[in-house]
């Protein structure tokens, strides 16, 4: 079905959520990196996913595979009325209000250029090592637009949550600067809408530290296992997703301890997602002209696509260095 038109009516019958198909074509559903290893067509394209998928964020995170440059969706902001009426009697006329959304795709990579003396004495070894450094470059620095991506600043660049969810918004929660607030929390968790996806708590080192404390007396913390083994704090049953620093070595979320924030989000197809073309591309364009280097091209079309506008929240002003006491 996954190629096969449907019409907008059909929809429902078909218990398809209604806004899942773009021009009349229904979409893949989104899978996490860690699942598309299981579809890798070769070895190189298996090493990139799977050093993409290292990193706690995007093991979790499902990305769309798209056609085109951009995925575009309804959004619903209100349902219609709906009402009782007396024999004979109409009913009141209603509808639904939706609004136009659209993400484009950002050109995300570099390019490659070793030495060709460096492999023919060291081996395509040394080479390997040099792909396999920028992909990990690629995902450290994907988790920090993540947070961080602002195209008014970088338009080549997606937004991330902290420029889509801005003091006003209702998925906007103040903590006032103070030691963090587990009441505040508990709100910001509750305000995120998981129907369909599954939640996680997105935070700094720090930050989890003080959630920790914070929450270890009342018993709301538990300590799970992620997909690779390593121990994932559990704070009232959303796991926790820890950001340290990107491929530059700046600090994501804690660059001032005192004053951080916390997200809660929920991924999924309809949810918080992920989009891309095709993949991680790698594609090798042999020996420069200029100098006697081997060239090799990353690159990845991909950007982020926040479909529910309650999908995200954001707890600011954390004081992780706080006494809560």
């Amino acid at each position: 079905m996954g190629g096969c038109q449907v019409k907008e009516r059909d929809a429902l019958r078909l218990n398809i959520h209604p806004f899942t198909y773009l021009k009349g074509f229904l979409f893949k559903m989104a899978l996490t990196l860690l699942e598309a290893q299981k579809h890798a067509k070769t070895p190189q394209e298996l090493a990139v996913v799977t050093e993409l998928a290292a990193g706690p964020l995007l093991s979790a995170l499902p990305f769309r595979t798209i056609e085109g440059n951009g995925l575009f969706w309804k959004r619903e902001e209100s349902l219609p009325d709906v009402g009782f009426r007396n024999y004979n009697g109409a009913l009141a006329e209603s509808y639904a209000e939706v609004s136009q959304q659209s993400e484009s795709l950002k050109l995300f990579g570099g390019d490659i250029k070793v030495d060709r003396a460096i492999v023919d004495m060291e081996g395509a070894e040394a080479k390997a090592y040099q792909i396999q450094s920028r992909v990990r470059a690629m995902r450290m620095a994907w988790e920090s637009l993540f947070i961080n991506g602002d195209s008014n600043l970088s338009p080549s660049e997606f937004d991330g949550l902290a420029a889509r969810i801005q003091s006003g918004s209702s998925q906007y929660f103040a903590n006032g600067g103070g030691a963090l607030s587990l009441g505040v929390m508990d709100e910001a968790i509750d305000n995120v809408d998981a129907q369909g996806g599954k939640k996680y708590l997105v935070m700094s080192k720090s930050a989890r530290r003080a959630l920790s404390r914070q929450a270890r007396t009342n018993t709301q913390i538990e300590i799970g296992r992620n997909e690779f083994g390593y121990q994932q704090l559990i704070y009232a049953g959303v796991p926790v997703l820890e950001l340290d620093r990107d491929h530059k070595n700046v600090a994501i979320l804690d660059s001032d301890p005192a004053a951080q924030d916390i997200y809660c989000v929920s991924f999924g197809n309809d949810h918080l997602t992920g989009i891309q073309n095709g993949g991680v591309n790698v594609r090798e364009l042999g020996e420069s002209f200029a100098q006697p280097q081997l060239i090799t091209r990353v690159e990845w079309y991909c950007g982020l696509a926040l479909i529910n506008g309650r999908a995200a929240a954001r707890v600011a002003g954390v004081d992780a260095t706080a006494d809560p006491s």
